[in-house]
């Protein structure tokens, strides 16, 4: 299954009530979008189960912007695939 970034920002803006506008690459989760560590930590879970995939902890515990989760994934994926 190919990552879709308009999943994640369907999924952040229905689930944390943040604007689609103000969703972009560059945005931090914490800074920029005023999230926690657990709606954080939901994310990831979602797009583990959405994706089926186990994103590594020592990685996910560098994200900051959504473009440094959205390369993650997609790094996972690939791995998963091959």
């Amino acid at each position: 299954m190919k990552f879709n970034t308009s999943t994640l920002t369907q999924f952040l803006s229905r689930n944390f009530y943040i604007n689609p506008r103000l969703i972009s690459p560059q945005k931090r989760f914490y800074a920029d979008l005023g999230m926690n560590s657990l709606e954080f930590l939901e994310v990831v879970v979602y797009l583990e189960n959405t994706y089926g995939i186990t994103l590594p902890d020592n990685e996910i515990d560098k994200v900051q912007t959504i473009r440094q989760l959205s390369e993650l994934i997609e790094a996972n994926l690939i791995a998963v695939e091959a």
